[in-house]
């Protein structure tokens, strides 16, 4: 009878088994990556990253070295976010893939897109401090050849080395992850990282060098006529510094949290957890992930909010399209217009 009392009090007083369930932070990091980021960052990245490749590919910005890194920015942005289309329905609809050669391209195209969009930022704010601090003796390297080159060297070299993901990747029972390990994730690891730190370091330490160097110019001058940048390049510039500042706000979260937190912490997907803190920490690895995807959606609003001169041209660019003029009206203005070229000429 004792034997059976003991039984049963030991039964009774045993921990209960600890099962995965929903917390609030999961619930809502679950309802923000599904939504926000496949519907507000993705739909208005896209509208917005096209929207100023059409912008800056108007005669205003159109020769300029900055106008044209910028309309590689906003396509690489644009290409960002059609491989977060594709890696949302891998890995947060969870839909499950049989073809590898689909998880290969996805995790190939969003880590390229991703990396070459730092790079372009980091190289056109190089090239702006260059011009900035050695204005004649740039000039004869500033040209439209030497612009494409650069970006040709960016996208091969950054697609070389990326190539590992269609090694590294393929899909097991429909789920896309990691096949291959000749590549050690460790040093993998390791060189991502660089390579978003390197133009994150060019980004801050040029800006810093032009934002000094305007301050000088605006105490010299005091006057916007006498000032060697003209309306455009001052517009252009400004919108430079502001998107460079949203770059290392948005980007450095994730990489202070990657550094904070222990890596098997970091790498927990999903959205049902032990305990509440395995879902605190998802939350904020949630959010600083999003972030840095945000930063690829929101330059052409940020270029609306502080550069004039591209509210003129998407100002002009609408109401020339609500509007037709007649016909002798744009006769006159293109015999205006090649009557100046004309006299600019000689």
């Amino acid at each position: 009878m004792s034997m059976s009392t003991n039984a049963t009090t030991f039964f009774t007083g045993a921990p209960a088994i600890a099962e995965k369930r929903y917390y609030p932070e999961s619930t809502f990091v679950f309802w923000w990556e599904k939504v926000f980021l496949a519907i507000l960052v993705v739909i208005l990245g896209m509208i917005g990253n096209l929207l100023s490749f059409i912008l800056l590919s108007r005669q205003r910005f159109r020769d300029s070295a900055a106008g044209f890194y910028m309309r590689a920015l906003s396509l690489s942005d644009a290409g960002v976010m059609l491989g977060l289309v594709g890696n949302h329905t891998m890995r947060v609809y969870q839909v499950q893939m049989h073809s590898a050669i689909y998880c290969k391209i996805v995790y190939f195209l969003i880590k390229w897109f991703i990396a070459v969009s730092d790079w372009i930022l980091g190289t056109m704010c190089l090239e702006r401090c260059i011009s900035v601090l050695f204005p004649l003796q740039s000039e004869r390297f500033r040209k439209p050849r030497n612009n494409r080159i650069a970006l040709g060297i960016i996208l091969t070299l950054l697609g070389v080395y990326y190539a590992y993901a269609f090694e590294a990747y393929g899909s097991i029972q429909g789920i896309c992850r990691t096949v291959s390990m000749s590549y050690p994730v460790s040093i993998r690891t390791m060189v991502d990282y660089s390579l978003v730190l390197v133009p994150m370091f060019l980004i801050i330490s040029s800006n810093v060098v032009i934002v000094v160097s305007m301050v000088r110019s605006a105490r010299v001058t005091r006057s916007p006529e006498t000032s060697p940048f003209n309306s455009t390049q001052r517009s252009l510039i400004v919108m430079l510094v502001v998107i460079s500042v949203a770059f290392v706000v948005l980007k450095s979260p994730y990489f202070v949290v990657k550094f904070i937190l222990h890596e098997s912490v970091t790498r927990k997907l999903g959205y049902t957890f032990y305990s509440r803190t395995a879902a605190r920490h998802r939350l904020l690895i949630g959010l600083c992930t999003s972030f840095g995807y945000v930063n690829h959606a929101v330059n052409s609003y940020l270029y609306i909010l502080c550069g004039e001169e591209y509210r003129k041209e998407l100002k002009l660019m609408i109401t020339s399209s609500c509007k037709k003029k007649p016909v002798s009206e744009v006769e006159m203005a293109n015999t205006v217009y090649t009557t100046v070229s004309n006299i600019d000429e000689v």
